[in-house]
């Protein structure tokens, strides 16, 4: 059985809840799955404004990002993806414009700046 926190971790910190994708994580809809499920299990049906580290992702498939654009939202009020500089964002500019995520959704380079922009849906 596939398990959440075999790709994630997560915590809350100043009421935002950080989630940090593992080294090398492959995500596809069995894993997508995995990991809201387990979120929302830690959440316990309340909702928050999520960092979402995704600068040690692999990859994650077209299922899976269209997954987290839909059930990946729920109990979120904003989501901001971090992601490497050299990385160029094609992941997360894929799911941004083309899963179109049902929450405000922007990615960041710079922790300080992602954390401003969900400081506003706290």
């Amino acid at each position: 059985m596939v398990k959440g926190q075999d790709f994630a971790d997560f915590w809350i910190e100043e009421g935002i809840l950080h989630f940090v994708y593992k080294p090398n994580s492959l995500i596809d809809l069995e894993a997508a799955r995995a990991v809201v499920k387990e979120r929302l299990r830690f959440q316990n049906g309340i909702s928050y404004p999520i960092l979402c580290d995704i600068r040690l992702l692999k990859t994650a498939n077209k299922a899976a990002r269209e997954y987290l654009a839909e059930q990946g939202c729920v109990n979120a009020l904003a989501v901001a993806l971090l992601i490497e500089k050299a990385y160029s964002g094609t992941l997360s500019t894929a799911f941004i414009n083309i899963s179109n995520p049902s929450v405000p959704t922007r990615e960041f380079t710079s922790m300080p700046e992602a954390l401003w922009f969900l400081d506003s849906f706290n």
